[in-house]
């Protein structure tokens, strides 16, 4: 039996959900399709395998919303998969509502100036922290993206609804005019990666 790596999952409740590329397939427990392909013979590597992991899902995304899992999540046969579907049903499905319709968008601060003093940079990231608290009231959720790495000031990633991008944008540039010491870089839409956690337990 040939492991399976999966993808993502896709509501197809109302239609059938092609596969993103040749090879892979979409296993069905109700209204749910699970996407996955055949699992690669070497242990997943970032550097290597995350472009088209990505590239995938993105091709997924553009029919629909997606709950995407973790690369390189493999399950050993499609009854181990379809089981774990079953079993995870209502927290799969409650879990791809909640990304219906919604995006994700990072934004990273920085200083407009790399030549700033210690203390200037201090300041600059308490305007930084002031400029995210404000561009949160537009977001659904939002998630801290780590401890950034000079001269990133600070990452983070925003779930929003799709119908309100441009709006958002819109909000960055606002930050950005009011703060002329500091520089947003927004990136985006991107499936909301960092706003869904896989309960794995089979």
């Amino acid at each position: 039996m040939t492991p399976l790596e999966l993808l993502g999952l896709m509501s197809v409740a109302h239609n059938d959900v092609a596969p993103p590329a040749p090879g892979s397939l979409v296993i069905r427990v109700r209204d749910l399709g699970a996407v996955a392909r055949p699992a690669p013979a070497v242990a997943y590597d970032p550097d290597v395998d995350t472009g088209e992991y990505e590239q995938l899902l993105e091709t997924l995304f553009t029919r629909g919303a997606v709950f995407p899992a973790p690369p390189g999540l493999v399950f050993r046969t499609l009854d181990t998969l379809r089981a774990w579907m079953e079993q995870n049903y209502v927290g799969l499905a409650e879990g791809l509502a909640f990304v219906s319709g919604r995006c994700e968008a990072r934004v990273h601060v920085r200083p407009a100036s790399y030549t700033m003093t210690s203390d200037e940079i201090e300041a600059a990231k308490l305007e930084a922290i002031d400029a995210i608290r404000t561009l949160r009231h537009g977001a659904v959720a939002t998630v801290t993206l780590g401890e950034p790495t000079p001269p990133v000031l600070v990452s983070v990633a925003f779930l929003l609804k799709a119908s309100e991008w441009s709006t958002f944008s819109d909000s960055v540039l606002e930050q950005e005019q009011r703060y002329t010491e500091l520089r947003f870089e927004q990136t985006g839409p991107w499936i909301p990666h960092d706003f869904v956690r896989l309960d794995l337990g089979v």
